[in-house]
């Protein structure tokens, strides 16, 4: 039976071993699997019991003779570390070390406590003894190169690691590097290093790649942290991390939007094309904006960085005035009591669904003006909500409003209650035509009927 010759040889030094409350950290075994153990070698005469205490028999003296622990640490696989945890030497990773990672690792990145006697304290101690591992492996991943992580479990299980084992250290190395490590997941990189990215690098290693990102020296760092972060860094991994930030707060529009100027455009498109920090501080980012490499920018480029990133800030907030200015400017209105004022006059003429659907819109002014608006214009679209256009559905949302203005103007000038839809010449063609005789007024209707 596995381990059992481990559990014998702990049973013989310590007789008050399946008392002890620190049994899992002694033995590196799960509770279920010390249960196991113990009803075996009990039903198997391998231990006695005598009061609270248990004692090895010759029976199980025997057995350790004859099934000798094989050492784990060989000349063959010489860097593997002194484990205490059985599980960890194994290559295939139990279901119940999964577990045990998995708490580890929220203890690491989420400071979520460990139980004591537990297998992820086990783990925390069996990391002490794997100090020079990790800094063998720390110093192949520090080396500012682009590494995959498979080439790492590649090259660590050939020299005898297991799986679970390398995982557990890469863990330990990358929450030890956080500020300066690069993260990408299938070439894209990441904002944050948490538990469910780790449960992805622990079944896919070969969708992720991690880079060394420093850049020293470089002193427009910091009047850059200052515009995007809003404090002083010259830690280019938190500055990328806040801009990445800003940049998927935006809204749809903003993201797909070509009505921008075309620094921003450019800007916004370096962003999201972007490999890797380095790159994108270095050389994309300031030849956009002022078409010169980061070592020779000057103020020109931080003022430049900051109408950029205020434009693509403030983009929806300019949809939303264009939206406003576009309705009132094709209903000829100035204010929406004013519009309200204009279809309630008009209410009972009003036959058409739609326009009765835009006239319950119109007169809800208990709202503030931005969401009346974005009622008004997702209702006229018959889509998403403003903030998630497209510029097609801003195009569509232009014409679908002046059919509608259209159709209210109609009733409004049949219906008597406003002249907002008639021009300037309107009165004076009307005058005109009252000053003629009443012949020359029935010629002039004959001949527009018949136009």
């Amino acid at each position: 039976m596995l381990h059992l010759t481990k559990f014998l040889l702990e049973v013989k030094k310590d007789a008050k071993l399946l008392k002890s409350s620190n049994i899992i950290l002694k033995l590196g075994l799960s509770a279920t699997n010390i249960k196991d153990l113990k009803k075996f070698a009990i039903d198997n005469e391998l231990i006695k019991q005598n009061k609270q205490e248990y004692f090895i028999s010759q029976k199980g003296e025997e057995y350790i003779v004859n099934n000798p622990i094989a050492s784990w640490n060989c000349k063959e696989f010489q860097l593997r570390p002194n484990l205490n945890l059985e599980y960890l030497k194994e290559d295939k990773t139990p279901s119940i070390l999964t577990k045990a990672i998995r708490n580890y690792a929220k203890y690491i990145l989420e400071n979520q406590p460990l139980k004591e006697c537990s297998l992820e304290y086990v783990i925390k101690i069996d990391l002490k003894n794997c100090e020079k591992l990790i800094t063998k492996i720390e110093s192949e991943i520090l080396n500012g190169k682009r590494i995959c992580l498979a080439n790492i479990f590649k090259k660590y299980l050939e020299k005898g690691l297991t799986r679970s084992l390398i995982s557990i250290i890469i863990l330990q190395i990358l929450s030890q590097n956080i500020d300066k490590i690069a993260i990408y997941e299938k070439f894209q990189f990441q904002l944050k290093f948490d538990c469910l990215m780790f449960d992805r690098i622990m079944a896919c290693p070969q969708n992720f790649e991690i880079q060394l990102t420093e850049m020293k020296d470089i002193y427009i760092l910091k009047d850059i942290s200052k515009i995007i972060l809003n404090k002083k860094s010259d830690n280019i991994l938190e500055i990328t991390k806040g801009l990445y930030s800003t940049i998927k707060k935006l809204d749809k529009f903003t993201m797909n939007t070509q009505n921008l100027s075309n620094k921003t455009l450019r800007f916004r498109n370096v962003i999201l094309n972007a490999k890797d920090p380095i790159s994108l501080f270095e050389r994309d980012i300031p030849k956009v904006l002022s078409g010169k490499s980061l070592n020779d920018c000057d103020r020109e480029f931080l003022n430049n960085l900051k109408l950029s990133l205020n434009e693509l800030k403030n983009c929806t907030d300019c949809l939303i005035k264009d939206l406003k200015k576009f309705i009132f400017d094709s209903f000829k209105s100035t204010s929406k009591e004013n519009l309200c004022e204009r279809f309630l006059a008009i209410r009972e003429f009003i036959g058409e669904n739609e326009l009765k659907i835009l006239l319950n819109n119109v007169i809800d002014t208990n709202v503030n003006e931005d969401l009346w608006i974005n009622r008004i214009a997702t209702f006229i679209n018959k889509s998403r909500v403003p903030k998630d256009w497209s510029d097609e559905d801003f195009a569509d949302f232009k014409v679908k409003t002046k059919e509608l203005a259209l159709k209210f103007f109609v009733i409004e000038a049949t219906v008597g209650t406003s002249d907002c839809a008639i021009s300037k010449n309107y009165h004076s063609v009307l005058n005109s035509f009252l000053n003629l005789t009443k012949q020359e007024q029935m010629i002039l209707l004959r001949k527009v009927v018949n136009i």
